[in-house]
């Protein structure tokens, strides 16, 4: 609305000045919308950068219907208004193209880009077809020019945004991946022992205390699974957060004071001589310092032991590990933590999918290569997780996961990170049960007495 009354108290003044409108000087009237365009973008600013396309394209439409029925002026110096009407064009063509929508910024850009492009065409004294298109090329550049200015910083805006969009889903990709391979570890083996619990209630209840046990360690583990996604979560976001089993201090200024007994259960000592108070330092005041968390690492092959033995406790799958004692040495912390996964990954899908399985065998060995076309060891680890046949009946649970379409996404996750460590992933049916075998890269061989 201000933009059309400035036009049109200009174009009245342009009347009023020249006495008649076809007094008006060649160029006139599309300067002044172009002008008139300028000011209201600068006065509106910044709500009329996002508005501007279409204006522009009304301008620019004006501009080419001058260009193409206008007489052009016989002075020397009578285009001195299209020349002011091509250098506002070329401002507002280049704002448009930073911030306005993009369809509605090409359509402007082409018909904006047409003007400054074809204005000169009718001054030309002897039109052909060389200097025709050398006078259009020329006025090309400018258009070029500041579709640049006003294109480039959108372009890097725009792959800014889409860097933010994929760190954002790598980061909640690496989420899920961690929820499933550590938490759903633990939340299976409580769904296990939660079943064989109310099976055995009935018949015998001493059992089911046992049990209970185990489900309360497998739920101390999950809950320290999911503190440690939650604080590297907070950690990638720069909040500084301590860590929730890190000893309390007790001198620290704000620790609660411990409980004292009863005076009647403490026994009477003689009281102590009494000594001169000494001086206390000063209390800072201010917010207190902020703690800066420890970071604490992911599990590798070392903890490989520890997951067998909770492994074997929670369920009636016994597991058993084959390693040799060397083998954390030789892997880099992101491959020994991959193969830790690999294997959480392997033994969850035993207990879901096979429940019946009497045994799985983990097995930790040096990769072998025919050693006539490979003298030179072999810096690869093999990793295999092979268990035999379940007997047991799918529970409801895996019956309704099934349905619900749950499951298949671990493995297939677990290839992807295995290949960025450089290494391969396989599985299948191996002699009526399943293994998952990994190869990955080692950082040096293991020693002679190890392998």
């Amino acid at each position: 609305m201000l933009a059309a009354i400035t036009g049109c108290a200009a174009l009245t003044a342009l009347t009023l000045a020249y006495g008649t409108w076809a007094a008006i000087p060649y160029g006139a009237v599309p300067a002044v919308a172009s002008a008139t365009l300028l000011l209201w973008t600068v006065a509106c600013w910044p709500r009329s950068r996002a508005r501007l396309a279409r204006p522009l394209a009304l301008a620019g439409g004006l501009s080419l219907l001058t260009t193409a029925f206008s007489a052009p002026p016989s002075a020397p110096w009578g285009s001195v208004w299209r020349l002011a009407e091509m250098a506002v064009l070329l401002m507002l063509l280049a704002v448009v193209a930073r911030w306005a929508p993009r369809r509605q910024a090409v359509t402007a850009g082409v018909v904006a880009g047409a003007a400054v492009v074809t204005w000169t065409l009718p001054l030309i004294p002897a039109p052909s077809v060389l200097p025709l298109a050398g006078a259009a090329a020329f006025w090309a550049l400018p258009v070029l020019g500041a579709a640049v200015v006003g294109g480039y910083p959108r372009l890097v805006e725009h792959r800014r945004r889409r860097l933010v969009i994929e760190t954002r889903r790598s980061q909640q990709l690496e989420l899920a991946r961690d929820l499933h391979d550590f938490v759903a570890h633990d939340i299976s083996g409580i769904v296990a022992q939660a079943q064989a619990a109310r099976f055995v209630a009935a018949s015998d209840p001493g059992q089911a205390l046992p049990a209970l046990e185990r489900i309360e360690r497998a739920g101390l583990h999950a809950l320290a699974s999911m503190d440690r996604t939650v604080r590297m979560l907070h950690e990638a976001n720069g909040n500084g957060i301590t860590r929730p089993d890190a000893p309390d201090t007790l001198d620290a200024p704000n620790a609660p004071e411990a409980p004292k007994p009863p005076a009647a259960l403490t026994p009477q000592e003689p009281p102590a001589p009494q000594e001169a108070p000494t001086p206390k330092a000063p209390t800072p005041k201010g917010p207190p310092p902020e703690v800066t968390p420890r970071p604490e690492p992911l599990p590798g092959v070392d903890q490989l032991p520890a997951l067998i033995e909770r492994f074997t406790a929670v369920g009636a799958t016994e597991a058993r590990l084959t390693m040799p004692p060397a083998t954390p040495g030789t892997l880099s912390r992101e491959t020994s933590s991959t193969a830790y996964r690999m294997v959480v990954e392997a033994l969850t899908n035993v207990r879901r999918h096979a429940p019946g399985a009497a045994r799985v065998e983990v097995t930790l060995t040096p990769a072998v290569r025919n050693p006539a076309t490979h003298p030179a060891p072999a810096l690869k680890i093999e990793i295999q997780v092979v268990n035999d046949a379940g007997a047991a009946p799918a529970t409801a649970l895996r019956t309704r996961r099934a349905r619900d379409g749950h499951g298949g996404r671990g493995l297939n996750a677990l290839r992807e990170r295995v290949q960025a460590t450089g290494g391969t992933l396989s599985y299948g049916p191996y002699e009526g049960g399943w293994r998952v075998l990994a190869v990955f890269p080692q950082t040096r061989t293991l020693p002679q007495e190890t392998t």
